[in-house]
């Protein structure tokens, strides 16, 4: 399982009974239920869905990439979770 160095918390709904099964089996496995689901969608999100990590141009300078981004206001947490983002904002 791949392990990732920044978690976030997020919020969703879930068949109850689904939700009292995973519950269930994650104690048997001594384990949380964050856990479990964290294995469960590593195994059904493969890895290549990832945004690909792409090389900007060093002739395109982080200011003018920011620039055509125009009025967008973007959080920490997203800039740090998008390396094509904070590399247009200059942040990388």
């Amino acid at each position: 399982m791949q392990t990732s160095t920044r978690k976030i918390q997020t919020a969703f709904r879930i068949d109850e009974n689904l939700l009292r099964r995973a519950k269930l089996k994650a104690k048997r496995e001594d384990r949380s239920l964050n856990s479990l689901v964290e294995e469960a969608l590593e195994r059904m999100v493969p890895s290549e869905l990832e945004w690909p990590k792409v090389k900007i141009s060093e002739e395109i300078k982080p200011e003018i990439l920011a620039m055509q981004l125009g009025p967008l206001h973007f959080t920490e947490e997203e800039i740090a979770a998008d390396d094509r983002l904070a590399h247009a904002l200059g942040v990388l």
